[in-house]
């Protein structure tokens, strides 16, 4: 009888054991699945963060290309080059000249 109070003292005390490690093992499971979690939200953030940064630039980008589109479209740019690259003047309507039509 008391071999047999051992050997069940014995099984029980393995249990207990072997409960303990499943308890320490499914803890360190859901501790490393947090930490794999919020490094992957952190990483989400900082790429999120990235991508407004370029977004922000590539505006501002935009807007400067835009300004210097609407500059050098200018009348005034556009007649100035005319006046001195090209040596070309103001056309009035006294200087219009009619070319007749040449018949085929």
């Amino acid at each position: 009888m008391v071999k047999t109070r051992t050997n069940i003292q014995n099984k029980i005390s393995e249990n207990t054991g072997l409960r303990w490690i499943m308890i320490i093992g499914f803890i360190f499971c859901e501790l490393f699945v947090y930490t794999w979690i919020r490094t992957q939200s952190n990483q989400t953030t900082m790429e999120l963060n990235r991508a407004n940064q370029d977004i922000l630039e590539k505006l501002s980008y935009r807007k400067a290309l835009s300004i210097e589109r609407d500059r050098l479209k200018s009348d005034k740019r556009i007649t100035t080059i005319a006046r001195t690259q090209l040596n070309l003047l103001t056309d009035t309507a006294g200087r219009i000249i009619y070319l007749p039509e040449i018949e085929k």
